[in-house]
């Protein structure tokens, strides 16, 4: 599919949900400044789009893997752990020499307590962080080993997405309890309260910001490490998932805008600088961030495509779509080689490996 051309906003763009001062008369006193109202929230959740079968020939390597595979991370060393579903759990697979492909195509297979849907890792070669949907608990994974190395109970309704901030905090977005539950030392210490029904988050490299998206509510708020809000902005169409990339920047999936939105962590909170459109009808969702080449990825679930982006701020200086398996959900990035791996997520889907294409080089 051809993708629309590219819109890109910088600098001079004002922040959605930014607030501005009333107009008074010269004699009187300013007055105080006047937020802007909250979108009308959305009735449902955005959800990918049911993606149409994929083409007959695909590039890379492909691996069978049934369970609905959604979540998944690679690390440096080339792990990759996804999760799956019925049963419940990790199936972790080792990359080959240059990353393109693994070892074997038999995952080893670890059980949890409870479905995940996304997986994020703690540090560059884990663990790995899978918030438990159904039993509200957060287990954190040793790779490649596979041990569970702890788990902290009742984070909140619906754990949707787990993330580090910094070293040795982790926020959980419950998506059912409009809520951040903030671990350290394998409890929780506090909840804050987020957009509507929160898809996920991210964080800065340095730990600084953290962001949470309402994929209802249409907002991303800003946090501290701590959770203190920073700020609010409005966010799209309908968003859902988000990632950090360079200089504070976050890039967040508006599924049903058919976009892909910039916003910047400021000491103010977040204010959006980008919005790139990435085609009529193909439902951006899942997304990864590549910092070794600055490269961003989505999955378009309308077309069965992977995006990258090369980035240079918010420019775009190089763009690829690659054909992928049907229900493109969700893309990892290997830092080390710069290769994805991309999730088939129904129910006897698949995994793709692809090298860092030529194109983006």
């Amino acid at each position: 599919m051809a993708v629309a051309a590219l819109v890109v906003t910088s600098g001079l763009l004002a922040g959605c949900g930014s607030s501005g001062a009333s107009s008074t008369p010269t004699s009187a006193p300013p007055s105080a400044p006047t937020a802007e109202p909250a979108p009308t929230p959305l009735a449902e959740a955005p959800e990918p789009a049911v993606s149409p079968p994929a083409q007959a020939a695909l590039p890379g390597t492909l691996v069978p893997l049934a369970g609905a595979p959604e979540g998944i991370a690679v690390t440096a060393a080339g792990t990759v752990a996804v999760n799956v579903r019925n049963p419940d759990g990790l199936d972790i697979l080792a990359l080959g020499p240059g990353g393109s492909a693994p070892i074997t195509a038999t995952p080893r297979f670890i059980p949890l307590r409870s479905e995940g849907r996304h997986l994020t890792l703690d540090g560059p070669d884990g663990p790995a962080l899978s918030a438990g949907e159904k039993d509200g608990t957060l287990s954190v994974i040793d790779l490649p080993g596979g041990q569970i190395e702890y788990t902290v109970p009742t984070t909140g309704p619906a754990p949707h997405e787990a993330f580090a901030v910094g070293d040795g905090t982790i926020f959980v977005a419950n998506e059912f309890g409009n809520s951040f539950s903030i671990i350290r030392d394998r409890r929780v210490v506090r909840t804050v309260p987020t957009p509507l029904q929160p898809g996920g988050g991210a964080a800065t490299a340095d730990g600084r910001y953290a962001v949470g998206v309402g994929v209802r509510g249409r907002q991303i708020t800003e946090y501290t490490a701590t959770g203190d809000v920073v700020g609010t902005a409005d966010c799209g169409a309908g968003p859902t998932h988000t990632v950090a990339g360079d200089d504070d920047l976050f890039w967040v999936n508006d599924t049903n805008g058919d976009a892909v939105l910039g916003f910047e962590a400021t000491p103010d909170g977040p204010r959006q600088v980008a919005t790139i459109p990435t085609g009529a009808g193909s439902k951006p969702y899942g997304d990864a961030y590549d910092t070794a080449r600055h490269t961003l990825w989505v999955t378009l679930t309308g077309s069965n495509e992977l995006l990258g982006l090369t980035l240079s701020g918010t420019q775009v200086s190089h763009r690829v779509a690659i054909p992928t398996v049907r229900q493109p959900n969700s893309v990892a990035v290997d830092p080390t080689t710069g290769g994805t791996v991309i999730t088939g997520s129904t129910t006897d889907g698949g995994l793709q490996f692809l090298p860092y294409p030529d194109a983006l080089r």
